[in-house]
């Protein structure tokens, strides 16, 4: 249909008298009331679902995490604690990206690791800070196990400055271990040399 009206508008161009115009104006209208007739009725919009709340027991999506949680307390503040995957975490209102929908009724609800990092700012972190080497070791490594069920991206590592001791034995471990992508010295707003960033696969 649009070929044919673009074959009658250029016979039509060559005369540029009122009528020509006027003919032009005529087959275009023609051509409009042509595609409407066809054009499928405009389906109607079902009523808008109530907006989600966000409340205890509710399914969210965290910035980060591509696992989604699951509300468990709704905290003083602006802060709710979470259970992603088997990570159990405070996070800020402001990190919810979105409220999802209920599960299905068969679904099993995320199970809540109780001794969890703890949560601070966009990043889910855990503090070993005057540990022994090797019980810090121990805790980081079943955390980032943790974090890589969860889903969770990236995570910090507060180790403190001290004599280094810590950070070189948290360093090794990451070297090895399989969920970690990338680790690196946090910038100075995020503990500068007394914490390292982890991204993991």
């Amino acid at each position: 249909m649009a070929a044919e009206f673009e074959q009658r508008a250029q016979e039509t161009i060559g005369d540029l008298s009122q009528k020509a115009r006027a003919r032009i104006a005529k087959e275009k209208r023609e051509y409009t009331e042509a595609v409407e007739s066809i054009a499928p009725a405009p389906i109607e919009t079902k009523t808008a679902a109530p907006a989600l709340r966000l409340e205890e027991g509710a399914r969210v999506q965290l910035k980060g995490i591509r696992q989604p949680a699951t509300v468990r307390r709704l905290l003083a503040g602006d802060l709710i604690e979470v259970d992603a995957g088997f990570l159990k975490m405070q996070v800020s209102r402001s990190d919810v990206e979105e409220i999802l929908p209920a599960a299905g009724a068969g679904a099993r609800p995320a199970v809540g690791f109780r001794q969890g990092p703890s949560f601070d700012g966009s990043y889910r972190e855990i503090n070993v800070i005057g540990q022994r080497a090797e019980a810090a070791v121990e805790k980081v490594d079943k955390m980032l196990d943790n974090a890589a069920l969860a889903q969770v991206e990236r995570v910090r590592i507060i180790h403190g400055h001290g004599m280094g001791i810590l950070k070189k034995a948290i360093a090794e471990l990451l070297k090895n271990n399989p969920h970690v992508e990338k680790f690196y010295v946090a910038a100075p707003e995020e503990g500068g040399s007394g914490a390292t960033i982890v991204e993991l696969k």
